[in-house]
Parts: structure tokens; sequence; C-alpha cells
């Protein structure tokens, strides 16, 4: 069974050394057969998403928007094609938040909240490259699901200050979080901590 891994970082691109290094993180994903999974935006997830899609990988699109004409017009320059699953915001998101009539700006965030939590409870394990606001969301959400985290160092923003931080936190989570500037070994120490928590799984039984 392939593994299903989340990559989330910064909507924009974070300039050549960061994109050399997720090129090289979506070629190690599809090395590996991994489904790529992402919050179909641009900038640094894309990068990876595409790089992995030209390299055969399958790649899925959890994305803020309720349809494709949305999608297209939110991020024109992306080619959704290389999605094989790109799952919309269900037009009915709003009852669900009990908040049927939502301001414009009020409503994108909170599609926005809707699709992290979507994406990252869909994936086995997540890495982060490079981000901001938005992926610090994702990161959280990935602690409070105790799913191994891979953070991709020296792509700048949130990936390279998490190191700071985050061991002076007191929330306990079964969350194992690995700080790697090599994309595959990152990638190759991502895969073994959940090929122990498979094998446990299988222990039990």
């Amino acid at each position: 069974m392939a593994y299903k891994i989340g990559v989330y970082g910064s909507n924009v691109n974070e300039g050549e050394k960061a994109t050399v290094s997720g090129k090289a993180l979506g070629r190690a994903l599809a090395e590996r057969r991994c489904i790529v999974i992402t919050g179909a935006c641009s900038g640094m997830p894309y990068v990876v998403a595409r790089t992995a899609a030209e390299q055969g990988a399958e790649i899925w699109g959890f994305t803020p928007e309720l349809d494709s004409a949305g999608q297209k017009a939110a991020y024109p320059t992306d080619d959704i094609t290389i999605y094989k699953r790109l799952v919309y915001v269900p037009p009915h998101f709003r009852e669900l938040f009990g908040v049927p009539d939502l301001p414009a700006a009020r409503d994108h965030a909170a599609r926005l909240k809707y699709r992290n939590v979507v994406s990252t409870t869909n994936c086995d394990a997540g890495i982060i490259i490079s981000g901001s606001w938005g992926t610090l969301n994702e990161f959280t959400n990935l602690i409070y699901d105790g799913k191994p985290i891979g953070v991709l160092t020296g792509t700048g923003g949130l990936a390279d200050e998490l190191g700071g931080f985050y061991p002076r936190l007191r929330r306990r989570s079964d969350s194992i979080v690995l700080f790697e500037s090599d994309p595959e070994k990152l990638v190759s120490e991502l895969l073994r901590e959940l090929e122990k928590e498979r094998c446990g799984l299988d222990n039990q039984y």
C-alpha cells in the first residue's frame, strides 16, 4: 500500500534554493511510490507535486475552492491536470460551521481551514517546506493527529523557524518531528517511521 504524504508550504515560490530542494523532494517521493497530497495551491507544494507527477507519482489536491472554475481563477498558472484527485470544498460547508451566511473574506478563510483539516486528515505523514501561517495550521493539525512530520530545513519560512520553538512547546503528541536539509534523507527517515508504525500495528494481531 502506497503511503500518502502531505506536502505543506508557502503559496509563493521561495527562491532558487528552495525550488531546487522542492524538486528534489518531489523526485524522492515519486521514486518511493508515494501518493503526494497538497492543498492544491501554487508555490512550493506545487513545485513538489508537479515534479513528482512528472516522475509518475499520483497527486491528490485538496483545494479551498468550490469548483474547477474557482480553482483556475485562483491559480491561473498551475496545471490542474497533474491531480489524479482534486477535492473541492462542498457547497454546504458553511452549514457544517453553523454559519450559512459569511462575508467573502471570512468565507475564504473558513474554506482554507476546512481544506487544511481534510487534507491533513487524509495523509499518513506530512512534510513542511518553507511556509507561513497556513502551513503552521497544517503543522498543528498533524501534531494533534499524532502523525509523523518531516521538516525540510534550508527552505526558509516556517521550516527554518520550527527547530527553535517546537522543542519548547508543552503539548504532548505522538508525532515524531524530523528536521533534515537533505530531501532524500528526509523522505527515507519519514518512511522508516511509517514502517515502524505499520509493523507495530501488524504485531498487535
